[in-house]
């Protein structure tokens, strides 16, 4: 369906935007209301004005939805190298730009590099069980899940980070013995109310020990 006049005139005076978000957003509604000739040329002006690596990726995931594969390997090639050098701690943009090459790109092996950048900063348990989960559902490589809990293991301290550490063991590798080991440490660590209800579900739900949960559900 084209465009109608109020339409065009709308995107004719938004066009005016001078950042690049603004041009990135009229130009994804021009996207969205058909016309991708136009849109393309937005999207070109847009490019003009990125800067940082997320306005490369971004755009980039916007060329994709627009059909031109070979553009939006171009961008995400150029979020790459941004990414690269900056001094910031880039886990989560690394984590997302993986998945986007994965599933847009279909590129297994570069999916695989950025994950591995991903691993490199990231933080914590709670990252690292998060990455750890992403590689399973994407790659399905469970000896790098494996190697990434033991990483993890050397972070935890909280019972947040116990808990979440065998909650994720238990859902993607299935290793009850190694998750007992991590809800025994937070009910250690556990402080409240919440925090043992929280354990005693998943102790019944993932280990099947009842006569633990319901000991845990007496200290709640």
């Amino acid at each position: 369906m084209p465009l109608t006049k109020e339409q065009i005139k709308e995107f004719k005076a938004e066009e005016e935007a001078e950042d690049f978000y603004g041009l990135s957003n009229v130009a994804d509604d021009i996207a969205g209301a058909g016309d991708k000739e136009w849109a393309k040329k937005v999207y070109k002006k847009a490019e003009g004005k990125a800067e940082r690596y997320n306005d490369f990726r971004n755009l980039a995931d916007s060329i994709y939805r627009l059909g031109d594969k070979e553009w939006a390997k171009k961008l995400y090639k150029k979020a790459e190298g941004k990414a690269e050098s900056s001094n910031d701690k880039n886990f989560n943009f690394f984590i997302v730009f993986a998945s986007s090459i994965y599933e847009n790109l279909g590129d297994k092996s570069w999916a695989k590099k950025l994950y591995r950048k991903a691993e490199e900063n990231a933080e914590g348990c709670y990252e690292l069980c998060e990455l750890a989960g992403t590689i399973y559902e994407y790659l399905g490589d469970k000896k790098w899940v494996k190697k990434l809990y033991k990483k993890a293991e050397g972070e935890c301290e909280k019972f947040k980070d116990f808990y979440i550490l065998a909650d994720s063991i238990c859902e993607r590798l299935s290793d009850k013995e190694w998750a007992k080991k991590f809800y025994d440490k937070a009910e250690e660590k556990a402080e409240d109310s919440s925090d043992y209800e929280s354990l005693a579900e998943s102790v019944r739900d993932n280990l099947g020990d009842k006569k633990w949960a319901k000991l845990l559900e007496k200290k709640a």
